[in-house]
């Protein structure tokens, strides 16, 4: 074997450990995110020349104490920030930085469009449906790092292309709630 196919290779079958290993990650390791499981993971495709994307999962707490999460990161974008959408009297929604997101012991909390979501800001490169992403949760005090594969996809997991009585696809919908939380965030 030539040593450039050789290297060739231990390329591919890095890569390929690193997003597995990203993968297991899903259960916390880390001291500060106790018994936090991440469910779900995945980010929204955003249309061409988009700088925003969002992300997506479920945090479980499977331990017996409170964690919380007070912080967002990923390699691959220039800054993440946690957020809340918040619709006023008006029905006008807007988007709240959230410092913080506690889970206690026993319950889980959803990171879904129109609710608390991870926002991420300026990619490293584009993104397409099937690519991953790591988003890297910090928790607790100490700041521990749980890192979490997300997978890119045009829609949210199990969403179908049925037919909604606006006759918008449910994927068709599904883009104009990532192009609204891009709008929220400008």
């Amino acid at each position: 074997m030539s040593p450039r196919l050789h290297s060739s290779g231990l390329m591919v079958l890095a890569t390929g450990l690193l997003m597995l290993t990203l993968t297991a990650c899903g259960q916390s390791e880390a001291p500060g995110c106790g018994g936090l499981d991440v469910s779900q993971p995945w980010v929204r495709a955003a249309p061409a020349g988009a700088d925003v994307m969002g992300a997506y999962f479920t945090l479980a707490n499977d331990g017996d104490t409170r964690v919380t999460v007070n912080g967002v990161a990923s390699s691959q974008f220039e800054r993440a920030e946690m957020h809340q959408t918040v619709v006023n009297d008006d029905g006008q929604a807007s988007m709240q930085p959230l410092d913080e997101v506690a889970i206690a012991a026993g319950e889980k909390v959803e990171f879904k469009s129109g609710g608390r979501h991870v926002m991420l800001f300026s990619p490293s490169q584009a993104y397409k449906a099937g690519d991953q992403v790591e988003v890297i949760l910090a928790c607790g005090s100490q700041q521990a790092e749980l890192p979490v594969a997300a997978v890119v996809r045009a829609g949210a997991p199990g969403a179908s292309s049925r037919q909604s009585s606006s006759g918008e696809s449910a994927t068709q919908e599904g883009q104009a709630d990532a192009a609204g939380d891009t709008a929220e965030s400008e």
